[in-house]
């Protein structure tokens, strides 16, 4: 992510918002955010937190359980709002917004201007409203079909530390499958040059298979 804090900037962006009447009394607060496509935009364990509205480009979000499943919640584009739930305390969510293309934001960081924040009523409002319509969205999804082998390439990209998988038995309860159907697995992706074994039990992805991926999102046990 690149940062840009020039006020016409700013100014310029925001005008191409919607919410320019809304955002205009926080405009101090605000900064330009420029995403790479391919950056992850939001993601989990992220050390800042932004509140973001989407000026240019578009983001995929989604959605990934325990098991490798995905479940694709929106495609964003101008005017989405990224960031609301980080307002408020919560447990850690697996959700994640990665570019499409490259992407444009009006950003402003929630730990610096928390307070503001939750004192202005016409932010809140707004935050309510996509907030609503975005449960609205989630109660009528389903889980993106996908093979286990497919699975398994997911749950080690975001669900393992630097992409390594550590014991096949609790990856396997994980991934709801027998240990046998991982081990097949993961010996086809390391003759196929995805996987490297790195131990008994232990394989780790191959720098090609991950290069995209600027950082993962937790570790696996």
């Amino acid at each position: 992510m690149k940062r840009f804090y020039d006020k016409d900037l700013v100014e310029t962006y925001l005008k191409q918002t919607k919410y320019e009447s809304i955002m205009s009394g926080l405009q101090e607060y605000l900064f330009v955010a420029q995403y790479e496509k391919g950056e992850f935009v939001t993601m989990p364990l992220q050390q800042e937190h932004f509140f973001q509205i989407i000026v240019q480009g578009s983001v995929n979000i989604y959605f990934i359980r325990d098991d490798g499943s995905v479940y694709s919640l929106a495609n964003g584009r101008e005017d989405y709002l990224l960031g609301e739930m980080e307002l408020f305390p919560h447990q850690l969510s697996n959700v994640y917004a990665e570019s499409n293309d490259d992407v444009i934001c009006l950003a402003l960081s929630i730990e610096a201007s928390k307070n503001v924040l939750l004192e202005n009523c016409k932010f809140l409002q707004l935050i309510c409203e996509s907030l609503t319509q975005k449960m609205e969205s989630v109660t009528t999804l389903d889980a993106a079909p996908a093979s286990l082998k497919q699975r398994v390439l997911t749950y080690m990209k975001y669900k393992c530390s630097l992409g390594e998988l550590r014991g096949l038995q609790q990856a396997a309860f994980h991934l709801n499958c027998s240990t046998r159907q991982l081990q097949r697995i993961l010996n086809q992706y390391e003759v196929d040059g995805i996987v490297i074994k790195t131990g008994k039990g232990t394989y780790k992805l191959t720098f090609s298979t991950l290069f995209h991926q600027n950082s993962n999102t937790s570790t696996c046990n």
